[in-house]
């Protein structure tokens, strides 16, 4: 979180791969005016749901329980549905390693679909395992990467 400056005023977060939805609830304890969290698993996806409500954050937080490589092939259509106002996004992805090798393709179109839509002046945090290439990152941001074995942490700001 450090790493993105701080305090996330005046955004949307998006948390990919979603886990305990920490990343989005931390977002809006910073600043964040929403978040959106995609979780593939509905038990998860409910925690999540009722974390919000007990931190009183649910007005603020859209749980999504679906897959996200699937999701984001129709980004632009499926935005729509969201209703989100125009912002800049904090997005993080921070998937299972494992991904990286069994979706390979799918996790680089997933990048460069986020990166290419999203507003100008939009952030991008990306866990990558520390084995893990960095040819992943769409080559259209300049990326500061920072290794914390066992992982590495890639950081890009879209140009206003």
């Amino acid at each position: 979180m450090n790493l993105l400056g701080g305090t996330l005023p005046e955004s949307i977060a998006f948390d990919l791969f979603g886990g305990t939805g920490i990343l989005a609830f931390e977002s809006i304890s910073r600043g964040a005016t929403r978040a959106v969290v995609f979780e593939i698993l509905k038990m998860a996806a409910k925690e999540i749901q009722g974390n919000a409500k007990s931190l009183g954050m649910d007005s603020k937080l859209v749980v999504l329980q679906t897959d996200v490589l699937k999701w984001s092939e129709a980004l632009s259509n499926n935005l729509q549905f969201l209703r989100l106002p125009d912002l800049p996004w904090i997005v993080f992805c921070c998937p299972p390693y494992s991904l990286w090798d069994t979706e390979a393709q799918g996790m680089r179109d997933i990048l460069n679909r986020w990166v290419d839509t999203a507003p100008a002046g939009s952030m991008f945090a990306v866990e990558l395992e520390f084995e893990t290439s960095i040819d992943f990152l769409p080559a259209s941001l300049e990326w500061d990467i920072r290794t914390y074995k066992p992982a590495k942490m890639a950081i890009a700001e879209k140009p206003v």
